[in-house]
This record gives structure tokens, C-alpha cells and sequence, in this order.
């Protein structure tokens, strides 16, 4: 009598599972090897079906489920085109003069940045020498020489790929605050992995680096950025030579730097890759992701 009760309980069982295939799609089933009728007949119920592997998006109770906008870092870059030829040759004329202001402060620092800019033991000795304010002056001085110029050629750049898009007053500000910020970023980037590794005397020298090589692309910038600005027909070859120029500069910093970083990759590996990680690669990688963001919109 037992056997016979458990025969008719699978029995039942069977048979509704059976019918309940015919109801819904099983999401473990291969759809292509169910019969053509049973497919038919399910299809009809799927809007109502949820996988049960579905990742939905919490909602408080009440409230629609939206999707948000994509974050963009600046929703509306100043536009326009109503910077005048006049005007942009005065933003030059008052860049020269801070870089006049700033050779002759100490003339003998420009020869020294570009000796340290060729040599190891050259930079060494510039070091020394360049303690406290007065040291160090002069090359500051170059280096925010380096800043403007830096932002004039970002902005001389963007305007040559889009057009007049962005040729206004507002937007060649907001470039050179900008090149203001990266740079100075990197700097304090520094100093925070000079206090937090055992590497003060390697990193010492690499922020000192960083500046005589910027104060020394400052130079060249200069004079480039004059012609991109008023060259007229030839401002397409004066961009992608500049940049080359760039690329050279930061390649060859590069190859000097590496000279500096071998002693920490032998005695301190993680230490290396920590700081490769997160002072050189984070920070490019950012400001990539955030010009792609801003170029979606």
C-alpha cells in the first residue's frame, strides 16, 4: 500500500512539472532542442519572466527607477569664438615680458638648466647649489614661465583640431589653470611618496629634475608657440612638430630618470612599482578617462 501511495505521489509530480513546462521557459533549458509547439506556446509569457541571475538596481520603495546621467567633468566648456588676433598677441607680449623679468633675475641660471638638462653630474652640482629661496628663485621663476606656455600651447592645440570652437578669452584662462594644477599636482604627489617610502634622496633629485628639464622645454616653447599663433598656413606642421618636440623631451626625461629609479627597483621593488602606480600612471590614465568623458558630451 506504500509503494503504491509513493507511485501515485512522483506520478503527480511528474505530470505537473510536465505542464508547467508548457507554461514558461526553464532558464536552464537549451531553447534550440525544445519542440517548435512547446517554444511557441512560452514565448507568450516571457515579458512577465525574470531571470533569476538579473542584477537590478536598488530603488527606494516608491520612487521610479531611472537611469542617471553619464558623469561628465565639465558639462559646458566655455565656447565661442570671440578672442581677437589683437588680444592674443598682448597675452604673448605679457608671457615674454615675465620671461625677460625672469632671465634676468639671474642670468647664469638659464646656463645652468641647460647644462643640467645635457649632463648627470651638471644637475648634481645645480642642486648643491640651488638651496633656500634664493637658490631656487631663479628656477621657479622659469618654471611658471614654463606653466604659461604650457597652457597658451594646449590651447593653441585644442584650437587647431576643433576649430574656432573654444578661440575665446575664458577657455585660454581655463587651459593655463589647468596646466597649473596637473603640474603642481604632480609635485605634491611627491612630496607626499618623499615623506610616506624611504626614498628622500632619489626622489629629491627627480622633483629637482622635473624642473630643470620643465624650465628647459619652457625655452622652446616659447618661440613655438608664437609662430603656431600667428605662422597662419604653416600652423598644422608647427603643431605636430612641437609635439614631437614634447614627446622627445619627456622621452629623454625618461631615459635619465631610469638612471634614478634602478636603485630603488633593486632595494625597494614595491616600493617602485607602488609609487610607479600611483604618481605616474594613475594621474595619466585620470586625466585620460576624464578627456574621454568630456569629449561624449
Amino acid at each position: 500500500m506504500r509503494r503504491r501511495l509513493y507511485l501515485l505521489v512522483f506520478c503527480v509530480a511528474a505530470f505537473c512539472s510536465v505542464t508547467g513546462q508548457e507554461v514558461a521557459l526553464n532558464p536552464f533549458d537549451l531553447v534550440h532542442r525544445l519542440p517548435k509547439a512547446v517554444l511557441l506556446a512560452s514565448m507568450a509569457d516571457t515579458a512577465a519572466l525574470v531571470n533569476p541571475f538579473d542584477v537590478i538596481p536598488h530603488t527606494e520603495p516608491g520612487a521610479s527607477a531611472t537611469i542617471g546621467e553619464t558623469f561628465r567633468p565639465i558639462r559646458e566648456l566655455p565656447k565661442g569664438n570671440s578672442l581677437k588676433i589683437s588680444v592674443l598677441f598682448w597675452v604673448f607680449a605679457l608671457v615674454l615680458g615675465f620671461f625677460t623679468f625672469s632671465v634676468a633675475v639671474n642670468r647664469q641660471a638659464v646656463y645652468k638648466a641647460w647644462r643640467g638638462f645635457l649632463n648627470d653630474n651638471a644637475l648634481t652640482l645645480v642642486q648643491r647649489e640651488a638651496t633656500g629661496l634664493i637658490g631656487n628663485g631663479p628656477y621657479l621663476l622659469l618654471y611658471v614661465n614654463f606653466l604659461l606656455n604650457a597652457g597658451l600651447f594646449m590651447f593653441l592645440v585644442i584650437r587647431y583640431f576643433v576649430g574656432e570652437r573654444y578661440n575665446n578669452g575664458l577657455f585660454l584662462a581655463l587651459c593655463m589653470a589647468l596646466a597649473i594644477i596637473v603640474f603642481s599636482s604632480k609635485h605634491v604627489l611627491l612630496g607626499i611618496a618623499r615623506t610616506l617610502f624611504p626614498v628622500d634622496t632619489e626622489v629629491g633629485r627627480y622633483h629637482f629634475m622635473i624642473i630643470i628639464f620643465n624650465c628647459v622645454l619652457g625655452l622652446f616653447l616659447l618661440p613655438f608657440n608664437f609662430l603656431i599663433a600667428f605662422s597662419g598656413r604653416f600652423d598644422g606642421f608647427l603643431v605636430f612638430w612641437t609635439l614631437g618636440l614634447v614627446l622627445v623631451f619627456y622621452a629623454y626625461r625618461a631615459l635619465r630618470a631610469s638612471s634614478i629609479g634602478r636603485k630603488i627597483l633593486q632595494d625597494n621593488p614595491f616600493h617602485f612599482l607602488l609609487y610607479l602606480c600611483t604618481v605616474e600612471i594613475a594621474p595619466v590614465v585620470l586625466l585620460v578617462k576624464l578627456a574621454m568623458l568630456q569629449m561624449g558630451s
